[in-house]
């Protein structure tokens, strides 16, 4: 299927590990002139040298999401780069795991900012070259949890901010995507669930697995059984849709969540 978007820049940040990756690379195998954004230089440099190497057109870029007066100036580093972005993809830095009680007021405030505020940021930034040209995509990287909080009964450990502050984002894209609709720009969210993104994500199950008495194994298999496709998921998977969200084919696809869970949301309850 040709996606349409062969030319377009596409900024991702969080672009060069797990599901971010996999969305540079995939936008990059489509055609698009890619913008890794992140912090780490060594890994942007890997992942810009794998799009490069299956024949993409790619650049990097490091910067900390979490400073608001970032924005502005990765912009001008894309333009630099290639142009302007038609296509932005937001990977919010995502609040820890742990019960309401643990945190204070400025562990609310500090996701604040990084869930909702950065993302205001970010659409600042994008959308001015994307409303002159008629045309844009913007896809955030959420979680399930936008939709339904996270209950430590159902995922085996608690997530108080991500509850709190999710559904935040989620309404602030909402009303973003009413906004710029009439501008040809289009503001979606793709929540994943499980995904399988490597050695991060296994040790932050061994954590929950440790803090409610489980071994790995045993916590694991817990998890999977309530996944009716019974394995996580892979940020391949993830990236193939945010690829579509990005497409000419659709444009008539805006202000929308979804999820990539393998059926799990429905049964959260």
């Amino acid at each position: 299927m040709d996606l349409g978007i062969a030319g377009k820049v596409a900024l991702v940040t969080g672009g060069s590990h797990g599901i971010g990756r996999a969305i540079s690379e995939e936008l990059g195998r489509n055609g698009c002139r890619v913008v890794v954004l992140a912090r780490g230089q060594e890994q942007i440099d890997d992942t810009v040298s794998a799009i490069r190497s299956a024949g993409g057109e790619a650049a990097g870029v490091s910067a900390d999401l979490t400073e608001i007066d970032t924005y502005p100036a990765m912009i001008e580093k894309t333009k630099a780069a290639f142009d302007a972005p038609d296509i932005a993809v937001f990977s919010p830095v995502a609040p820890p795991s742990g019960k309401f009680s643990e945190y204070d007021d400025s562990a609310f405030e500090e996701s604040f900012q990084n869930v909702v505020l950065s993302f205001a940021n970010f659409v600042r930034a994008v959308t001015p070259a994307m409303k002159d040209r008629g045309w844009g995509r913007i896809v955030t990287v959420g979680s399930g949890h936008g939709r339904l909080p996270g209950r430590a009964a159902t995922l085996g450990f608690d997530y108080a901010l991500a509850n709190t502050l999710r559904p935040a984002g989620v309404g602030l894209s909402r009303s973003v995507a009413d906004e710029l609709a009439p501008f040809g720009i289009t503001v979606n969210t793709v929540p994943p669930g499980f995904i399988d993104t490597g050695e991060n994500y296994e040790a932050f199950f061994r954590v929950c697995a440790k803090d409610v008495g489980l071994t790995y194994e045993q916590f694991m298999e817990g998890l999977i059984d309530r996944i009716p496709m019974k394995r996580f998921g892979t940020p391949e998977e993830v990236a193939g849709l945010c690829a579509f969200l990005c497409s000419s084919r659709a444009s008539y696809i805006t202000g929308q969540y979804w999820l990539v869970d393998g059926g799990r949301m429905e049964i959260y309850y």
